[in-house]
């Protein structure tokens, strides 16, 4: 519980600097520059999965089962990753290049770009996050913010052009990593690149591959609205939608910071016996569906005057958009609470399937209602892809229905609330 408070307590500081600094970011920059920097932030996003390369849980797992490999690990992982960043920016490159892109939007991109590497340098963090100890992470990552926001006010007071702020993100994440590499030495961590064994890398893939290949599935989902709105309605439109999605996005780190501190549990309950990892994984969806009714509720009762206080007048299109697209985090919760079970029996192949099919959801609808309704039509496909990918397509393969059904379950909580107030 307390690497989770530290996890939630590191995301309320983000919360505060990052996405209330954004706001005033957003104001200043307006709803088109602010839908450049979304689109541009977008198309990165599309590839930072190919930098990642899916290993995230699969190395948390396998630190928590073999803490005596830690080296191989580690030092594996952060080599495949550094090869995984320069493939992503690659890969962007070519984008850039055949992209139809003003030489504006290309400088903005190729420097947003940059944060690919990132992730080659994180690999320590999941070294902290299998030892339950975030609290380094969030020191790190909280000082690193601190700086990031103190720029982006001073450069607004400044007058900056757009892609001074994408030079922002870069240093922001260049702290970050820096930090969090400086803490894990301290903290007794040694992963020189020469400990990369090809063994490890082939065994990390061979597991990893299906888990990278469902991520650039959700990515495509997450960012394929921003890419298709921009191409079919403008960037005005995309800064509206970036603006409404922002509150929803906020809140995906709550099933995120719950998965790394409950998988250790659930891995202890799988060993002991099948009854009760059963009744750990029901709570530990009702749990996730929980969380999210309550901020559904409460964001759409509340988008009005959200909107209207973040981003003022100018925003005011978004407050439908964001009706509709924070209920799309009910099977978000539900989705990243579903991984965990499915990486704990090998499933991995059903998760690229389950959002592979998301993904062709989303992208049918986007087609019919963006050219009719915006920015509200892609909130819309969202929330239903979002709804086949982490729910429906459960109920398509006979050893994940069990899981459905417990899925079908937390969503019905708002009816079976008593089951824990009776049991406590």
């Amino acid at each position: 519980m307390g690497n989770f408070s530290w996890l939630v307590a590191e995301k309320g500081v983000r919360l505060v600097l990052s996405v209330g600094v954004g706001f005033w970011v957003a104001r200043y920059l307006g709803p088109e520059r602010f839908g450049i920097l979304n689109y541009g932030l977008a198309l990165v996003g599309l590839v930072s999965l190919l930098a990642e390369l899916g290993l995230e849980n699969v190395v948390r797992r396998d630190l928590i089962r073999t803490p005596g490999r830690t080296t191989e690990w580690v030092a594996t992982s952060a080599g495949l990753r550094l090869a995984g960043g320069v493939a992503a920016y690659g890969v962007l490159a070519i984008i850039l290049w055949r992209g139809g892109m003003r030489d504006s939007e290309r400088m903005l991109v190729a420097v947003l770009g940059l944060t690919l590497f990132q992730p080659a340098f994180m690999v320590a963090d999941l070294w902290f996050q299998a030892r339950l100890q975030a609290r380094f992470t969030v020191w790190a990552q909280g000082l690193a913010l601190a700086v990031g926001a103190g720029v982006r006010v001073a450069l607004i007071v400044g007058g900056a052009s757009l892609t001074t702020f994408a030079w922002a993100v870069v240093g922001e994440a260049a702290i970050a990593c820096a930090l969090v590499m400086f803490l894990a030495r301290r903290a007794g961590l040694r992963w020189p690149l020469r400990a990369f064994d090809g063994v490890v890398a082939r065994q990390l893939l061979r597991e990893a591959w299906p888990l990278l290949l469902s991520g650039i599935a959700v990515m495509l989902y997450l960012r394929i609205d921003v890419i298709m709105l921009r191409r079919m309605v403008g960037e005005a439109e995309v800064g509206i939608y970036a603006a409404a999605t922002r509150f929803t996005e906020i809140w995906y780190f709550l099933p995120v910071a719950l998965a790394s501190s409950a998988l250790p549990s659930l891995l202890r309950a799988r060993e002991k016996d099948a009854a009760t990892y059963r009744a750990r994984l029901q709570t530990w969806y009702d749990l996730n569906a929980g969380l999210a009714y309550v901020l559904a509720v409460g964001s759409a009762l509340a988008a009005p005057w959200l909107i209207r206080v973040a981003y003022g007048p100018a925003f005011a299109a978004a407050e439908p958009v964001l009706v509709v697209h924070i209920w799309s985090s009910l099977f978000a919760f539900l989705g990243v609470a579903r991984t965990q079970f499915l990486i704990n029996e090998g499933y991995t192949r059903f998760y690229f399937l389950s959002t592979f099919a998301g993904l062709l959801v989303n992208v049918g609808l986007n087609c019919l209602l963006i050219p009719r309704h915006g920015a509200w039509g892609a909130a819309l496909a969202t929330l239903v892809a979002n709804g086949v990918a982490a729910w429906l397509s459960s109920f398509c393969f006979a050893p994940v229905r069990p899981t459905a059904w417990m899925q079908t379950r937390a969503l019905l909580i708002p009816l079976r609330w008593f089951h824990y107030v009776r049991r406590a």
